[in-house]
C-alpha cells in the first residue's frame, strides 16, 4: 500500500513539474491568451489607448483580419519595433491622422461609430508628436 501511495504521488510530482516548465509564465491553463488590447493597454497612455481601440486596432492589431493594414501598422507588435522604427510609424500617423486619410472613409462608412473626432485626432497627434520627439532624445 505504502508502494502504491508513493508511486502516486511520484507521479502527481512528476505532472506538476512537467506542467510548471511547459506553460509560459504568468499564465495558467484555465486563462486564454490577451487580446492584443491587453499587451497595448501597458503601451499607450489612456487617453491615446481609447482612441486606438476605436478607430485603429480593427486593422492594426493582431487581432485584425486585414493582412495588409497589419502588415503597415501592428499595434499588438509596437513593443517589438526599434525606436527609429516608432519614430517612422508615428511621423506616418500623425501625416494620415491630420490629413483624414485613417482611418479610411469606406471603413468609417461600413462603421460610423468608428470616426474620430476632432478631439481624439489632436490626443494621437498629440501624443506621436510627443512621444517622437522624446525617442529621438529633444
Amino acid at each position: 500500500m505504502k508502494n502504491r501511495l508513493f508511486s502516486i504521488a511520484s507521479m502527481i510530482t512528476v505532472v506538476l513539474t512537467v506542467m510548471a516548465f511547459t506553460l509560459p509564465s504568468g499564465r495558467h491553463s484555465n486563462q486564454g491568451i490577451n487580446p492584443p488590447q491587453d499587451k497595448a493597454a501597458s503601451i499607450f497612455p489612456e487617453d491615446v489607448q481609447k482612441v486606438l481601440e476605436t478607430s485603429c486596432f480593427d486593422c492594426h492589431s493582431e487581432a485584425a483580419s486585414n493582412a495588409k493594414a497589419k502588415m503597415k501598422l501592428n499595434f499588438s507588435k509596437w513593443s517589438d519595433l526599434s525606436d527609429s522604427k516608432k519614430v517612422g510609424k508615428m511621423e506616418a500617423i500623425n501625416e494620415v491622422v491630420s490629413k483624414g486619410d485613417m482611418p479610411p472613409a469606406k471603413y468609417i462608412s461600413n462603421h460610423p461609430d468608428k470616426a474620430p473626432g476632432q478631439e481624439q485626432k489632436d490626443i494621437i497627434n498629440k501624443w506621436a508628436t510627443e512621444e517622437s520627439a522624446k525617442l529621438m532624445g529633444k
